[in-house]
Formats: structure tokens, sequence, C-alpha cells
């Protein structure tokens, strides 16, 4: 199956969000986050980054497109570290080295703030890199990225774990108050 996600990038962005890969549901519906079981947008709205729930089928396009929910106007964007495979079972993922030089490579051409890490094993693969000066852990990690001033965030994923929702709202939470 071809991937049908695009990543939200431009110029200096407040944060960008790194999911692992696009899941089945969200790539057929060409949007991020859009599958039935997404609780990305709801706990990013519980956590006050966006100002109003929005309808998850289109939400990508208001929240990384735009700045009109965004928290203080902050400028939002995302970009899946194994972008070329589309698998639901993340089990099924392997980061290779080339995706996480790419993510980087990305990171240090549009110098957004913040990077927001939203999987367990995105983080795993940028730990394993040798440009991250120290570990990624969950929570505010810090400039880690050699050359770059951006600061790190990891953040347990949205949905499908046992992980209740106050870690992560409390993560989104911090990231919010440094904007």
């Amino acid at each position: 199956m071809t991937a049908n996600l695009r990543p939200f990038l431009r110029p200096k962005l407040d944060v960008l969000f790194v999911a692992l890969n696009p899941p089945a549901q969200s790539n057929e519906n060409g949007h991020y986050f859009s599958g039935k079981n997404s609780r990305f947008f709801h706990l990013v709205h519980l956590s006050g980054l966006i100002t109003k729930p929005l309808a998850k089928e289109m939400a990508d396009e208001i929240v990384f497109g735009s700045t009109v929910v965004n928290y203080r106007g902050s400028g939002f964007g995302v970009v899946d570290l194994v972008e070329h495979l589309v698998e639901t079972d993340s089990s099924r993922v392997r980061p290779a080295r080339m995706d996480v030089d790419s993510l980087l490579q990305r990171v240090r051409k549009f110098r957004p703030r913040f990077v927001c890490v939203i999987h367990s094993k995105a983080r795993d693969a940028l730990n394993g890199h040798p440009d991250i000066a120290g570990a990624l852990h969950w929570g505010m990690c810090g400039s880690v990225l050699r050359d770059s001033q951006c600061m790190f965030v990891v953040n347990y994923f949205p949905n499908g774990n046992r992980i209740a929702d106050e870690p992560k709202l409390k993560i989104f939470r911090a990231l919010r108050d440094m904007l």
C-alpha cells in the first residue's frame, strides 16, 4: 500500500510532532491521526495545546496547516519517522538508520523550537543515533541533537496502550507551558 500522508513541515515551527509511521486507517483517510481509535487530537485538546475540540477527520489540516486553534497561535507540524511503511501494528515497524538520518536532516533544515516524539519505537531509534547526545526519556529531554538548539520532548503513544491519560497530558501540558 502506498503511503498517502504528507508531512506538515515549514521553517521554524514551534512544535514538530514525530509519529512512528502511517497506520492503515489514517493513510486511507489521507489525514494524520484520523483512525477510529486515534486519541491524539482529543489529548492535545485536553492538554490545552489546541483551544477547541476538533473532528479528527480533518483536524490535521487545521492544527498543522494553520494556527487558528493552536495555543497562543503556535505553529505545529507533523511527520512520520518511517514515512514509506503503512502499518497499523507497530511491532512490525522497524525504523532504519536512514529514517532517523532523514528526520534529523529535516529538524536541522526547518529548525522547530521543539520536537515532540510520540512513540517509544521512534524514541528508541533516535536514541541509537550518534547525533543524539545523551538519552531521550519520557518528558522534556532538552537540546540533545548535536548542532541544533531544538528541544526534544518524548510523550507516550496516545492510544492503544495501558498508559493512563494523565502522564500523557502532563507531558503535553509541560510542552504547552514552554510555548
